[in-house]
């Protein structure tokens, strides 16, 4: 069980408040560990006090997007220093459940049951009474049937959770709980199956029948509304799946957001200081609940535009180390100018601007992003206080002369104050000695990796600055980072 887990748990013991973990119990020890939901029915007479437990434990809510919206439903989502990890809670103040992608019925009564019944199990936190969850789990079963699942099988984590909750629990004490939670009719039908344990879905047609006949006082839609609601959310998630697997940035909430905004957080670092491992590790802790996007904002090996892909290739093959210095040499020390280093500026100057268009580009995009509630994570960020270094603009020579490639300057300056004018909100920099960033990327020499570093220092890019040193262990460094976003998120 994860330690901040076990804190909300203790202290919700501690302010009397009402719980029960109320499905999915049969792997309940994968919910204390953070890796998959924790499902929690609360009294909602208990919600101010419930709601001062959370703000104690650092727990926050985050608003689900309209298609994940469902009566009665809160998210909430914590996070845990020791083990690096968030996790979620969805908060059931009443029972709503149905079909998937629309949970049309709000069946206020069984909550009150579930919490008269709960017992305290070995984990230490309160379960529904096992009959009640399986009786609730063959009416959850029965009320997702759709007309397309007659000929298939149950799923897996539905037989999973059917075997375990038989083995937990006798053929009298569900009958009880059937008659607590249901009507005689429907209760004969669950009976009926778990008698017949059966495989298939189309087995549990007659239930279905008998409870959408019972719950039609607490159906939250009529025939039309549900049709029309149902289909609205699985075109949603159809197209969004779609773009997820085909690798389309999508730069509005699909999941969850946090009602204080989004968040755009920059990672800085020189070569060898964990860059990448750590924007990996980050953004699919994160990415696991709420919506994250990551935008690489640097000019190297990174995404890049159409246009200036192949630039990158012809640079990789004509270009290498000290070549634009040799050339800043020339312009600054010789009169005559060789056709090779006017060649070299021209090509510099084409690609600054192709960059500089791609980053503007970016900036609206990650712009949107934040302002749609989403995290961002940014790998570098542009700036303007050291032109030619660190992702600053490239063509500053050029800024006070007139004629095309002073207008080109000018413009590419513009663009890069653009990005000093929306700062991101938290920017971490990572450092690392320098013998120990040798050691991971070799081709670097040390007055190289020591130049980057100290330009990465010198940079001011934000009201909120992280300094970490990813020298240490990186089970230390991650959590400290995730901190950080978690305190501003």
């Amino acid at each position: 069980m994860l330690a901040s887990v076990k804190q909300f748990l203790d202290l919700l013991e501690q302010k009397n408040i009402r719980y029960c973990h109320w499905k999915s119990n049969e792997h309940l020890s994968a919910a204390l560990d953070g890796d998959t939901d924790l499902d929690m029915l609360f009294d909602p007479a208990q919600r101010t006090e419930l709601e001062q437990v959370f703000s104690a434990c650092g727990i926050k809510r985050f608003r689900a997007t309209p298609q994940m919206q469902y009566n009665a439903i809160e998210d909430f989502i914590g996070f845990d220093r020791e083990a690096a990890k968030i996790w979620h809670i969805h908060t059931h103040y009443r029972l709503t459940l149905g079909e998937k992608h629309l949970k049309g019925y709000t069946v206020s009564p069984w909550g009150k049951i579930l919490l008269e019944n709960r017992v305290f199990n070995s984990h230490g936190v309160w379960t529904s009474c096992p009959s009640d969850e399986l009786v609730l789990l063959l009416c959850r079963i029965a009320l997702k049937l759709r007309w397309r699942d007659t000929f298939r099988r149950l799923g897996k984590d539905d037989q999973a959770e059917l075997a375990w909750l038989l083995h937990h629990t006798d053929v009298n004490l569900t009958e009880k709980s059937a008659g607590r939670l249901v009507g005689e009719r429907s209760a004969s039908q669950i009976m009926r199956l778990i008698r017949k344990r059966p495989r298939r879905k189309r087995a549990f047609g007659k239930l279905q029948s008998a409870l959408r006949a019972e719950l039609r006082p607490f159906t939250s839609y009529n025939r039309f509304t549900s049709w029309f609601t149902r289909t609205k959310r699985e075109l949603f998630w159809f197209f969004g799946g779609i773009k997820r697997r085909l690798g389309w940035s999508n730069y509005s909430p699909s999941r969850r957001i946090s009602p204080a905004g989004g968040l755009v957080v920059a990672i800085l670092g020189c070569d060898g200081a964990g860059k990448s491992t750590t924007l990996a590790y980050i953004e699919k802790e994160f990415r696991k609940k709420i919506d994250v996007v990551s935008v690489y904002l640097g000019s190297g090996d990174g995404s890049s535009s159409l246009l200036r892909r192949p630039m990158k290739r012809i640079a990789k093959k004509v270009g290498g180390k000290g070549v634009g210095q040799a050339v800043e040499r020339e312009y600054a020390e010789s009169k005559k100018i060789s056709f090779k280093s006017r060649l070299y500026s021209l090509a510099k100057v084409l690609w600054a601007s192709t960059l500089a268009r791609e980053k503007k580009a970016k900036l609206r995009k990650l712009t949107r992003a934040r302002n749609n509630g989403l995290l961002v994570l940014t790998d570098r960020y542009p700036q303007t206080v050291l032109p030619g270094v660190s992702d600053g603009p490239l063509l500053a020579r050029y800024q006070g002369k007139k004629g095309l490639f002073g207008r080109i300057a000018r413009r590419e300056k513009r663009i890069y104050e653009s990005f000093s004018k929306n700062p991101p909100d938290l920017t971490v920099k990572l450092v690392v000695p320098t013998e120990i960033a040798m050691e991971r990327k070799p081709e670097m020499t040390a007055e190289e990796i020591e130049r980057k570093k100290s330009v990465v220092m010198s940079l001011d890019l934000s009201e909120n600055t992280a300094i970490i040193d990813t020298s240490r262990p990186f089970e230390i460094t991650r959590a400290e980072v995730m901190e950080k976003i978690w305190e501003l998120i």
